[in-house]
């Protein structure tokens, strides 16, 4: 694809690329000029997108609560595409459930899914980036991580951490003088898979599927569902070197949720 967004010299892994935000991210870093390499562990949706990118893109299957798949993605994206410029930590996980119902099994794999994966693709970041100039390691926290809910305390809890491990990571590379970034988006009701999970959810409780939505809807003021690449461009944004002098925030992208 043609550098129409000046990100010629990027790198870019992104974590749960296959679908959702980073599938969305994955576009337009790769309309913009970006080469992209796709972490997940659905092999045909990934695969599919890579192709449909063409030479901009490769698929890396990519378990992120595993160091070892971490860093077997990482080798592979270094081949590909040489020095690595920005991780994307966009794999996440929501079971919503509340603490009656939750189990530990379930509180313990939401963790290691959307906490215990971002530590990994930060830590694996910082190690690959440090040594470079201008790296941007932006994750997917979200506005529940600010403002929970009855039925999210896993998933509060993981994104909760998020966003503190996102300015723990900032403040450490700037202490260290690397010249790497770290930001947090925090996406509100985004129409993804994710979401059509809860509305599934919703119309098998009795609910249409346009109560449903109008419901997400509602609590937003600006009445409406997100679009995932909306949220994708804030990544895009604060990956990119307009972005330069930001580290450690938080960026909504909530509609007003957050407001």
């Amino acid at each position: 694809m043609a550098d129409s967004g000046g990100m010629s010299s990027k790198v870019v892994l992104i974590s749960g690329g296959a679908s959702g935000i980073g599938a969305a991210a994955a576009r337009i870093f790769a309309g913009r000029g970006a080469k992209v390499a796709i972490g997940d562990i659905q092999v045909e949706k990934g695969a599919a997108l890579a192709a449909d990118l063409g030479d901009s893109a490769i698929f890396v299957r990519l378990d992120v609560t595993s160091e070892a798949s971490w860093r077997e993605a990482l080798v592979e994206t270094l081949t590909a595409f040489g020095a690595l410029t920005t991780v994307v930590n966009s794999a996440g996980v929501s079971i919503p459930a509340s603490i009656e119902d939750e189990t530990l099994d379930g509180f313990h794999r939401t963790m290691a899914i959307n906490l215990d994966g971002t530590f990994l693709g930060c830590k694996i970041a910082v190690e690959a980036l440090k040594g470079g100039k201008g790296g941007a390691i932006v994750n997917i926290a979200s506005t529940l991580g600010a403002r929970s809910g009855a039925i999210f305390p896993a998933y509060s809890s993981s994104k909760a951490g998020v966003r503190l491990l996102t300015r723990s990571v900032a403040l450490h590379c700037a202490e260290q003088g690397y010249d790497i970034r770290c930001n947090a988006v925090l996406p509100g009701a985004i129409h993804t898979e994710m979401v059509e999970g809860y509305i599934a959810a919703g119309e098998a409780a009795g609910g249409s599927r346009e109560d449903v939505i109008s419901g997400f809807a509602s609590v937003h003021p600006l009445k409406r569902l997100g679009r995932p690449e909306e949220a994708a461009a804030a990544v895009v944004f604060l990956a990119s070197d307009e972005a330069g002098y930001i580290t450690g925030a938080d960026l909504p992208v909530d509609g007003g949720y957050l407001a």
